[in-house]
């Protein structure tokens, strides 16, 4: 082979290579200025401009062996715009598309701690009524993690009508509560902090714990840490206790496993998000879809879920709003990690109601774990239930709850 058909050859391959290397210098340019400044704009601006410019350069040079006048000019240009149109827009397109977040209302009544953890944490306050006061106050935990109720939770006035000081507050993350800049520091054991400074701040030296999905989980860890803190609990539709101990087969009900898979699947962005997290690290990928890019990715995720997904035929899905996309993600990574609960809980001697609805889309072994682990838990099923208890069949939940946090006085 002559010189002149080698030197062709290499102009040849350098030009195929043209679009793979741009890619790939775009894509190093967005994490590397992404991690540098934490400036989402910024790193695809700079993304943008390598990769035209690895294009550009690559296109000319090989052009220069292998055809000569305006091609020279024209040609890289227009490879470099091809690049950008193929590559920077759609993924422009993940990184600032989507659809905004649903701002959760805002209640008259709410107010804020500011706890000694750091955490500004929302908060309303639903007084006693009647004659009788009980001398325990309830703390209504949310699920998710990050994902607070658009509504009011119907068991507020129900136990405060039994004279129980009632209090439910929107986790670090989510809802009005506020956001950490540091992703990283979204933890269970951030969680049972919070949750600690709570008690100490409404001035209670023992509570009563009421969880709902990862709100139960989050109650489980504070009896495991603080069991002495806590007069009695109710969990409804449980997280696991241990996630580790789980697999998604295992957690999760055929129909609640095909419905959720389908649900995320459908959002590309929400994927984008977890790779990047495992690939580029929390703090890059936050850099690159902070909360404002994520939550409202969030927002529509769960509201897209079926509620009564462990049984056929009778769909519920609930709107969101105020969820907190990284407290989730972060703290559900971090839970993953977390020391295994069970043996400290099995020591516990703390009350625990245990409810699930038979049409949960988690499995009915999760829920039945904490009866198992927690020598005093009670387990209770409520037919035809789906995840959302409290709203799905809210005199059953608010009848069940009520009577038996009434017997432990």
């Amino acid at each position: 082979m002559s010189t002149g058909v080698r030197a062709k050859a290499a102009a040849v391959l350098l030009f195929l290579l043209t679009l793979p290397a741009g890619l790939l210098a775009g894509l190093t340019a967005l994490w590397a200025t992404a991690t540098a400044t934490g400036d989402r704009w910024a790193a695809v601006v700079v993304a943008a401009l390598a990769m035209a410019a690895v294009v550009w350069w690559m296109c000319r040079s090989a052009l220069r062996r292998l055809a000569a006048g305006r091609a020279q000019r024209w040609v890289p240009i227009a490879v470099a715009a091809l690049e950008l149109a193929i590559a920077a827009v759609p993924l422009a397109g993940l990184l600032f598309g989507g659809p905004p977040p649903r701002p959760i209302a805002t209640d008259p009544a709410t107010r804020y701690w500011n706890l000694p953890t750091g955490s500004r944490i929302a908060y309303t306050h639903t007084p006693a009524q009647g004659e009788r006061r009980r001398p325990t106050p309830v703390l209504l935990l949310h699920g998710g993690p990050g994902a607070p109720p658009a509504e009011p939770s119907p068991l507020a006035p129900a136990l405060a009508a039994q004279g129980f000081d009632v209090y439910a507050y929107h986790q670090v993350g989510a809802g009005l509560s506020s956001r950490l800049p540091d992703v990283t520091g979204y933890t269970v054991r951030r969680h049972v902090a919070d949750l600690d400074a709570i008690r100490a701040a409404i001035g209670a030296g023992r509570v009563v714990l009421a969880g709902t999905s990862w709100g139960a989980q989050l109650t489980a860890a504070y009896l495991a840490a603080h069991p002495g803190r806590v007069a009695g609990a109710v969990v409804a539709s449980p997280g696991t206790i241990w996630p580790a101990a789980y697999t998604d087969d295992q957690k999760m009900t055929d129909g609640g496993l095909r419905d959720q898979n389908q649900a995320v699947w459908d959002r590309p962005r929400f994927l984008l998000a977890h790779l990047l997290m495992q690939v580029a690290g929390p703090g890059t990928a936050q850099a690159l879809l902070p909360d404002e890019a994520m939550d409202g990715e969030f927002d529509a995720l769960i509201g897209s879920f079926d509620m009564r997904a462990g049984c056929q035929g009778q769909p519920l899905r609930t709107p969101m709003s105020g969820a907190g996309f990284w407290a989730n993600a972060m703290t559900a990574r971090d839970a993953g990690q977390a020391t295994d609960p069970r043996p400290a809980l099995r020591q516990v001697a703390v009350p625990v109601l245990v409810l699930r609805g038979t049409c949960d889309y988690l499995a009915a072994e999760v829920a039945r774990e904490y009866a198992e682990v927690l020598p005093n838990a009670v387990f209770r099923a409520i037919d035809g239930a789906g995840h959302d208890i409290a709203h799905d069949r809210p005199a059953e939940y608010q009848e069940l709850v009520t009577e038996f946090l009434r017997g432990q006085e």
